[in-house]
């Protein structure tokens, strides 16, 4: 064995060695944070990295069994990575269901967002129940601004959903059972079960992959 070959070994073991740490560590870190912010989870999760919270005293924010997420520049590295932010206003009910994973996203509640079971969601994606500023120019442009006309609405995602990186959720949105979001949509109306939707703006591309697989398992 070369000298080149040694060194290279013995880098990836200390890279074992520090993911396994910081595995660890983000548990550690991330439940202080959870109690902290008044969250409901169960201890079984899974953490890489440590997420950004702001639950107001009035928001709600629950959490299922098995809940996994990579957050931060140097977990699940598919370009783009932040850190996770889970953020909910006064008001804001924000949900995760059983065995949910997700990476570098942003859940930004001022209403409802219900993610339920199964869910796989990518790198990069947003999440947003408000429109943030009022649509009316009066409003937005006065000084301070005004959050007059300031719209919120639920965004659901149903079971086994999956959702492709780099995709934008806006507010009303209902995702449906198994359906699929192509990587880099932006989803503003809502989806049936068993579909694929992708693009800008998402449009129904093709049931999804249940009956080929089917075929492919006889």
């Amino acid at each position: 064995m070369t000298i080149a070959y040694i060194i290279r070994k013995f880098y990836r073991a200390l890279r074992v060695i520090y993911f396994g740490s910081a595995r660890t560590y983000s548990h550690m870190v991330t439940t202080f944070k959870f109690r902290l912010n008044g969250v409901q989870f169960n201890s079984d999760f899974t953490g890489y990295g440590i997420p950004i919270l702001d639950v107001n005293m009035n928001g709600k924010f629950s959490i299922g069994k098995k809940f996994w997420f990579n957050s931060g520049k140097y977990h699940a590295m598919g370009g783009r990575q932040q850190q996770c932010y889970f953020v909910v206003a006064a008001g804001g009910e924000l949900t995760i269901g059983d065995y949910v994973g997700c990476t570098s996203v942003a859940f930004i509640c001022h209403d409802k967002i219900k993610i339920g079971n199964h869910v796989k969601i990518g790198i990069n994606t947003v999440i947003y129940d408000t429109d943030f500023h009022s649509l009316y120019a009066e409003a937005r442009n006065d000084i301070p601004e005004r959050l007059d006309g300031l719209r919120t609405k639920p965004v659901i995602i149903k079971d086994g959903a999956f959702i492709g990186g780099h995709t934008t959720i806006l507010k009303g949105v209902t995702i449906g059972k198994n359906s699929i979001v192509g990587a880099g949509s932006v989803v503003f109306q809502s989806i049936p079960d068993e579909q694929i939707w992708a693009g800008n703006p998402a449009v129904y591309i093709r049931d999804t992959y249940k009956m080929e697989l089917e075929t492919c398992s006889r």
